[in-house]
């Protein structure tokens, strides 16, 4: 009881909130969210609205404190403090910590932050916070930017919301801090190597035998680990379309953390990386095919990421693939570079090549 004594009498900090495209809006929220994607800026936020007596903050990775006997005290410390009228739990770990909050109930406002998209409450609305996109991450900037100083700002600091807040030599440091403190030593090692296959295809069998050379590892403990970085939002494998057991595309879903985990600079991958992280605001369905880097099914869609190249070849290319993308029953193709602009219609199929700032905007 001390400690939630201790906790509910400490002044929470004042933040610089920078309004999201998703914003709590239930008496019950489920946050899922990615580390670093501002999970804890939108509860801070929430919690601005109420006076110090009426609300309570418990961030359960908080090291000083013991989360299980937190949350057992916690149902009774609210019956002793009926003053208090919001809940904020931030990080989440486990099903049984959700379990155990499912309990609660008679208060105006309750919110739960998690990594974990895997963790379930019953009667929450579940708030998905991605990391910022391109025209989130513009707010935090000054507005007299160009637009190609925007995209060198966006390149230079990634999603992450913390990132925005530093000088772009100290990204890297910050990224990797953030995964020494999320990560086990395994998986810490599994996501270096899954640095150096950004945007390409990898399987966990590859992962092993490269990480086997070097430390003790199991088959077993990769398959696992590179399920709890997805699980945990780090990493996102891409099917391929109609071949579910082939091989899957691995990304970033903040795509500053390749190059803070490889010294080897490959602008097309990160590239690629950045529009995928762009494309996932929608929560569509992504595939990939052998002639295009993304396919949106749902939307008859398929994109094509060339950072630099003439707009003459990018049309010849239209041309030769036209029949595919017939068949595919594919209206638009969408050729995303870094400056280009320029657009071509043949029976109906248009293909369209716009510079990144432009294309991530209209999207």
């Amino acid at each position: 009881m001390k400690d939630l004594d201790f906790f509910y009498h400490l002044p929470l900090k004042s933040i610089k909130f920078i309004a999201r495209k998703e914003f709590i809006s239930s008496a019950k929220t489920l946050i899922l969210g990615y580390p670093g994607s501002g999970k804890t800026s939108l509860i801070l936020d929430a919690l601005d609205e109420y006076k110090q007596e009426e609300k309570l903050y418990i961030n359960l990775k908080d090291l000083r404190i013991n989360a299980d006997t937190i949350l057992a005290n916690l149902i009774e410390f609210l019956k002793e403090n009926q003053s208090i009228k919001i809940l904020a739990i931030d990080n989440a770990t486990t099903q049984d910590q959700m379990q155990k909050l499912s309990q609660i109930s008679e208060l105006e406002k309750i919110i739960i932050s998690t990594n974990n998209k895997t963790l379930t409450i019953p009667n929450f609305r579940v708030l998905h916070l991605e990391y910022l996109d391109y025209e989130e991450f513009m707010l935090f900037f000054r507005k007299n930017i160009s637009p190609e100083a925007f995209f060198s700002h966006f390149l230079a600091h990634g999603t992450s919301v913390a990132n925005t807040m530093v000088e772009p030599s100290e990204t890297a440091q910050i990224t990797q801090n953030k995964l020494r403190a999320e990560l086990s030593q395994t998986n810490l090692q599994i996501i270096k190597e899954c640095a150096k296959k950004c945007a390409e295809t990898i399987s966990a069998h590859e992962i092993y035998k490269i990480l086997k050379e070097r430390i003790k590892i199991s088959k077993d403990s990769v398959y696992a680990g590179l399920i709890e970085l997805e699980n945990n939002g780090f990493i996102k494998f891409l099917s391929k379309f109609n071949e579910p057991n082939a091989a899957k595309k691995l990304f970033f879903n903040d795509f500053s953390v390749r190059n803070a985990l490889n010294l080897k600079k490959d602008f097309n991958a990160n590239f690629s990386n950045i529009v995928f992280c762009e494309l996932s605001k929608f929560k569509d369905e992504i595939f990939y095919t052998n002639e295009f880097d993304f396919f949106l099914t749902r939307r008859k869609l398929a994109i094509i990421c060339v950072p630099f190249t003439d707009s003459e070849i990018v049309f010849l290319k239209f041309k030769k693939l036209h029949a595919t993308l017939k068949r595919m029953n594919i209206t638009r193709l969408q050729v995303i570079s870094v400056a280009n602009a320029s657009e071509i219609t043949i029976e109906g199929i248009k293909c369209e090549i716009l510079p990144f700032s432009r294309w991530a905007l209209g999207i």
